[in-house]
């Protein structure tokens, strides 16, 4: 795989797979709804007995991510024979039921999976790839991406065997190790990375369900609680959003005279990029497009001007060719727009405006560079709002098991600290139907109508 748009990414992680989820939701009138019947649980003693990350106590000096590689190199067969891969997409839909009878399950993955609980114990996560999507910008590949992806699946049907089979410090293992995973991938200098990152987060929470819905589960409010909140941090990969287009692109931040070959390279370049982000290309455009564009008059003078008061000596922009100008001009409006788009990304989702990416208008080829980051944010607000969720789920069990196995008349009810829906800063929706607990989020405006944006619990409580 190759570091390339954010689009072309966000398609990967978004679109669910039969090897990405247990036995899979349908649909409901657009929404998924998830019906649990569930044990009243009081939180364990100590409250953190089950944490869903390892500890500063567990861990050990290293690099998770090299620890990480390591889980294929004896395990061939396991990872990529054809009648092991068919058993691992069977194990991640199969019933619990049956899991729970599935003796090659015991140990599953063996020495491979237990150098993934090693890796994740680690307390580095450096992924060395700056320098490699530095120098290599467009054409850096990604082939430990999908590698990592199929460890997160294995491990996930580990944890599965161990859900039904009512191994529940063993099954909390598992997800420290899964969610370690999804984080490592918080420190990739690409939005792609950590969009891989919200793909392993989601495939665990599945198994995360099916856990709390286990007779004699124990309750995991304070465990989840304890994550960091967003799980999933952006910062490495908008970092790495300016960064990438140095290496071909770089040079046009300089007043220097660039020849004409170094700017058809760049031209062509260009064209690679929007082909790959879904836009018209090279094959139906002549490859001296943006030359037939700086011939404008117009566009050529109001680009001069722009490059003077952007800080270009006007002896320096009067030795441009009109190419130069064009195109330097346009990646300067680039980098600007690149920065009103990354800066909403670590503010919360609800204060995000919901036409950002809309926002950018007026440029040309080079918009094709700009990161989608309502899809990026959303991505990332989905998995948290995952995660809160849960935690309403496991709140309710609590309450429950206070007070004679009814469930809360309301949220305010509750007497704990109940996380805001992260998509609104506003609690979430919560009503009581036949004696069970509906939870629901509010989806993004501009997804109403996607079922993944759309998930409700309904939560029955077993007498």
């Amino acid at each position: 795989m190759r570091f390339g748009p954010l689009l072309a990414a966000a398609a990967l992680v978004a679109v669910p797979t039969a090897a990405s989820a247990q036995p899979p939701l349908k649909p409901e009138d657009g929404k998924l709804v998830l019906r649990l019947t569930a044990d009243p649980a009081p939180a364990p003693t100590p409250a953190l007995k089950y944490p869903l990350l390892p500890e500063l106590r567990e861990l050990n000096p290293g690099n998770q991510i090299p620890a990480f590689y390591k889980c294929f190199f004896e395990q061939n067969n396991f990872y990529y024979a054809p009648e092991s891969v068919k058993d691992r997409e069977h194990f991640l839909v199969a019933p619990l039921a049956e899991l729970a009878e599935a003796k090659e399950l015991i140990g599953y993955g063996g020495s491979g999976l237990r150098q993934a609980d090693y890796a994740a114990r680690l307390d580095t996560a450096d992924w060395q790839f700056t320098t490699q999507l530095r120098n290599d910008g467009i054409n850096a590949l990604l082939p430990d991406v999908q590698q990592l992806r199929m460890l997160a699946q294995a491990l996930k049907v580990r944890m599965r065997g161990e859900v039904a089979r009512k191994d529940f410090p063993a099954a909390a293992r598992s997800a420290q190790t899964l969610f370690a995973l999804a984080k490592s991938f918080n420190h990739h200098p690409t939005l792609i990375g950590q969009l891989v990152g919200a793909a392993i987060t989601n495939m665990t929470l599945d198994a995360v369900e099916e856990f709390v819905a286990q007779p004699g589960a124990p309750n995991l409010f304070w465990s989840l609680t304890d994550l960091p909140a967003p799980f999933v941090d952006l910062r490495a990969g908008m970092q790495g959003e300016r960064a990438w287009t140095e290496k071909d692109f770089g040079a046009l931040r300089k007043p220097d005279p660039l020849s004409e070959a170094e700017l058809m390279r760049m031209t062509k370049e260009l064209d690679k990029i929007i082909k790959l982000d879904g836009g018209a290309a090279a094959p139906g455009r002549r490859p001296d497009w943006a030359e037939g564009l700086a011939a404008d008059p117009a566009v050529f003078a109001a680009a001069k001007d722009r490059l003077v008061a952007a800080g270009f000596p006007a002896a320096a922009v009067g030795k441009m060719s009109r190419l130069q100008v064009y195109l330097t001009d346009e990646y300067l409006q680039y980098e600007t727009l690149r920065d009103d788009l990354l800066k909403w990304t670590n503010v919360p989702f609800w204060k995000v405006p919901p036409d950002v990416d809309g926002r950018v208008k007026g440029l040309g080829g080079f918009a094709a560079l700009l990161p989608a980051i309502s899809k990026v944010v959303a991505a990332r607000v989905r998995i948290q709002q995952r995660i809160d969720l849960l935690k309403v789920v496991e709140a309710v069990r609590l309450h429950a098991a206070e007070h004679g196995g009814a469930v809360p008349s309301s949220l305010d009810a509750v007497a704990l600290p109940l996380p805001p829906d992260p998509v609104t800063g506003k609690s979430f929706g919560y009503e009581v139907q036949d004696g069970k607990a509906v939870i629901r989020g509010t989806p993004p405006p501009d997804r109403k109508n996607e079922p993944q944006f759309n998930r409700v619990y309904e939560v029955a409580i077993r007498k």
